[in-house]
């Protein structure tokens, strides 16, 4: 078969120019992909708080935004045992904080930010009483099991509470790899809520009249303060 010169040199010239248009090509990809927003400025941080110890994913919109996803938890258990008036008392107290949290921060300088945010919240606080063996009434030693338990939990009556706070130092540190801030707030969870339980001779202590009385004592406590120290770790 004879060959066209013509067409051997047309396709030269086609490979050619495929070949030598390919590395600009690849650098406009290349640049396009690095001109998103979500290719930079990710990180994650550790952080222990009032509201528990946690972690969470950081991730920054120009030099202005951070937005932060994690998750905190804290489980605190106390048990005691007390004399009173020559009784033993056994008492039992949990304290269960913590729940996921979105949070952006806005800021106003290199080292001070405002945020605003809310998280899922799981706290509450209980406390169990309870004889330890015998106890005497009048002339008579009631038994352990007769005389019962006492038991008062307290939890929040929003289950999602809005945040809102100020930070100092670097969330998510654009110039060096690690970052650290501390930052104070507070959640907002409506009046807190009571419940009452008794067994036994207790049993008439756990009374709506006794509820009500705990719910006015704990209605201004609607508010969670927040102490939030951090390390953050720029990845991107």
């Amino acid at each position: 078969m004879k060959r066209n010169p013509g067409l051997l040199k047309y396709a030269a010239l086609l490979l050619f120019v495929c070949l030598a248009s390919f590395p600009g090509q690849a650098k406009s990809k290349k640049s396009t992909s690095e001109s998103s927003p979500f290719s930079s400025q990710w990180g994650i941080g550790i952080n222990v708080s009032t509201f528990g110890i946690g972690g969470e994913v950081i991730k920054g919109f120009g030099s202005k935004i951070d937005v932060r996803a994690g998750y905190s938890i804290m489980d605190l258990n106390v048990n005691r045992n007390l004399d009173v008036q020559g009784s033993s008392l056994a008492l039992k107290g949990r304290l269960h904080t913590g729940g996921a949290h979105v949070k952006v921060n806005y800021n106003l300088a290199n080292w001070f930010h405002l945020t605003l945010g809310a998280a899922t919240n799981r706290t509450s606080l209980s406390v169990a009483a309870g004889a330890n063996g015998t106890l005497p009434y009048e002339d008579l030693q009631v038994k352990q099991e007769d005389v019962g338990n006492l038991e008062i939990l307290l939890y929040p009556s929003w289950t999602v509470s809005p945040y809102a706070g100020i930070g100092f130092g670097h969330t998510l540190n654009r110039s060096k790899k690690l970052g650290f801030s501390v930052e104070l707030g507070t959640f907002y969870h409506a009046t807190p809520r009571a419940i009452l339980y008794g067994n036994g001779m207790l049993t008439p202590t756990a009374s709506e009249k006794n509820i009500l009385v705990i719910g006015n004592m704990i209605a201004p406590y609607a508010w969670w303060p927040m102490l939030n120290i951090e390390l953050s770790y720029r990845i991107l």
